[in-house]
């Protein structure tokens, strides 16, 4: 799936405290129908709770009509069940180095 096409990941981008941005799930592994969600994974350490706020809105305004999943990787423990899923089945789409 190419997200990277999509406004929305466009807009995301440019805000200077998203560090890392992650596609995971069905569409990561290529076993996704053709209307499944879209699960992004979110690395934003320096985020307020208002910058995740506009994260949120800018996901909730994207310019698809697939449902759009999204999780703020930094909060998940490095034990993680689901940070461990996503370090491993998920595609790192986005990295500000």
């Amino acid at each position: 799936m190419q997200v990277q096409k999509y406004q929305f990941y466009k807009d995301l981008i440019y805000l200077p405290f998203i560090k890392e941005i992650w596609l995971f799930g069905s569409r990561a592994r290529g076993d996704n129908q053709a209307r499944a969600d879209i699960d992004l994974a979110v690395e934003c350490p320096q985020a307020s709770y208002k910058d995740w706020l506009t994260v949120l809105d800018m996901i909730e305004q994207s310019d698809t009509l697939l449902q759009i999943d999204c999780i703020r990787l930094d909060e998940l423990t490095e034990t993680s069940p689901l940070k461990k899923v996503i370090k491993h089945e998920g595609i790192k789409i986005y990295d500000r180095r």
